[in-house]
């Protein structure tokens, strides 16, 4: 799918950047989310671009250009996040809509980062399996179990959603912090366009990030992730939730990790490609496509 954008003709078209990062350092369980980044970009040659729901094709909406691999430097992961915020400020305006694909979650620090520096009223949008709220993880501040610690570090309040493994510390932080932090966990969720309007009505008019680990999803969808978690939730159910909230808020850029691509198998890959999609579609008209 995203092939095709290259060498299109923006003239006409909204503007939007892949930013593939291969970064993995940090990885606690299962390796392998370096490999994700190329291999979503893989699947996506074989999937269409037309949403027959939303009656939307991002080929026709969309002029997407996919940017060279950022690869990790090897000093260790806050030299790496310096290094990925300095290259961003290079390359992207902040008007710029930049889709990152990872690699560990602790990528979503640098695009965070950098609309932060443009938009003091950001929020972020985390969809997630793991809270992710850990001061500390491993020995390391910057772990891929950080990474919305270190956002909070930041000053920009987010809504997590699918929640459903974290540490007891963690859960004490998200009941000091509740004005700064709206945690839904996966047993409280109600139906998606239930869970949109309330989430619309917590972002207000500021503008919005969106980091989505594909763990959020049950594993019986997407087992090609680092640390599956069971209890996730259903691709149909993103889907429609996608449908009901990006029309309605202003959506600066998103980044999508945590994939770790199985050997033999293109199954998770593919599922993350329609995710991308639908983000795209669903975002047609809050875009002014």
């Amino acid at each position: 799918m995203f092939d095709k954008y290259l060498g299109i003709s923006s003239k006409g078209k909204k503007k939007a950047f892949i930013l593939p990062v291969l970064y993995e350092s940090t990885v606690s369980f299962r390796s392998g989310t370096k490999e994700g980044p190329l291999s979503v970009l893989r699947a996506s040659y074989e999937m269409e671009s037309w949403d027959e729901e939303l009656k939307v094709d991002i080929a026709e909406v969309y002029s997407i250009e996919v940017l060279p691999f950022f690869d990790a430097i090897v000093e260790g992961p806050k030299p790496f996040l310096e290094e990925l915020l300095r290259y961003m400020k290079r390359t992207f305006s902040h008007k710029d809509f930049v889709i990152t694909l990872g690699g560990e979650h602790t990528i979503s620090i640098g695009p965070i980062s950098f609309y932060k520096e443009h938009w003091d009223d950001l929020v972020v949008i985390q969809m997630d399996a793991h809270a992710d709220l850990r001061d500390s993880y491993q020995g390391s501040k910057y772990s891929h179990a950080c990474v919305m610690r270190r956002i909070f570090d930041m000053n920009i309040p987010f809504v997590q959603i699918g929640i459903r493994s974290l540490c007891k510390e963690e859960s004490q932080f998200i009941r000091e912090h509740s004005g700064e932090i709206n945690t839904i966990f996966v047993w409280d969720i109600k139906d998606p366009r239930s869970t949109a309007e309330d989430i619309r009505y917590w972002i207000g008019n500021r503008k919005v990030y969106l980091t989505f680990d594909v763990d959020v999803l049950d594993p019986s969808i997407l087992p090609g992730t680092g640390t599956p978690e069971p209890g996730g939730l259903q691709y149909q159910w993103v889907q429609d939730f996608f449908k009901e909230l990006l029309p309605y808020i202003e959506l600066v850029g998103f980044d999508v990790c945590e994939l770790s691509p199985i050997a033999g198998e293109v199954v998770s890959e593919s599922t993350v490609v329609r995710i991308i999609n639908r983000i795209l579609t669903a975002s047609v008209k809050q875009r002014g496509a």
